[in-house]
């Protein structure tokens, strides 16, 4: 599996979004860990939390992008989505990396997208976060390294790392802790599921519907999987 690095997608057409999504992770560079959309909620998350690439729809409700980029102190790369040419110019004044229009063609999507992997991996330098992450624990603070991470499951306001070795209660949910999983190894497969892909073993379906990933740990561990994120997996 290549590096993988955190994108988010703030588009308000969520058919274009999800086409976009599609296109982003096939790359198999970046792993989009958030689709936004309107320009407010994008602006607070991306406060909030440390991305590598934004694909940022310039017609947006509310703030529109350039709204978002100007209060924004260090923005991401950034690739700019727009259905009107015109905007190409004032997107690179804001120093964004490139920009495709609407209708995307998957060719230019990609050719973008290359640009941004070759750009991203040349400033950033590896950290430990490349490797693990700090969890804020029920009694105490843990890193964990993400190799030892085997599943995630919720568990209220908490949630639950299942690791090689032990089952470690965090706090947070699994929609709070799933942007800091920022190898990309991980997949959510459930609402109340996420996997760490160098553990699955496979996939079974069974009759009614239901499906099952088997997880290659020594509990040979089983978790449910829900069929609207089988296509992501």
């Amino acid at each position: 599996m290549g590096k993988y690095y955190k994108a988010v997608i703030i588009e308000d057409d969520l058919e274009v979004a999800a086409f976009i999504k599609k296109e982003v992770e096939s790359h198999d560079k970046f792993q989009v860990v958030e689709i936004l959309t309107n320009g407010a909620e994008g602006l607070t998350f991306l406060t909030a939390n440390k991305v590598d690439l934004l694909l940022l729809d310039i017609e947006l409700p509310g703030l529109n992008g350039f709204e978002i980029l100007k209060e924004l102190e260090d923005p991401p790369a950034t690739i700019s989505v727009t259905g009107y040419e015109g905007n190409a110019k004032t997107a690179y004044d804001f120093g964004n990396l490139d920009y495709v229009t609407k209708p995307i063609h998957p060719e230019r999507l990609y050719k973008a997208l290359d640009r941004a992997f070759d750009k991203i991996a040349s400033v950033r330098e590896p950290s430990i976060l490349d490797y693990g992450t700090k969890f804020k624990g029920v009694d105490r603070n843990v890193f964990v390294t993400y190799s030892n991470i085997v599943y995630i499951s919720s568990n209220g306001k908490h949630s639950v790392l299942h690791t090689v070795d032990d089952g470690i209660e965090v706090i947070g949910t699994l929609k709070e802790i799933e942007p800091r999983l920022s190898l990309g190894k991980f997949r959510r497969v459930h609402k109340q599921y996420i996997i760490n892909m160098e553990y699955l073993a496979h996939i079974e379906y069974f009759s009614g519907g239901s499906h099952v990933a088997y997880m290659k740990d020594e509990e040979k561990s089983q978790v449910p999987v829900s069929r609207i994120y089988l296509s992501g997996i």
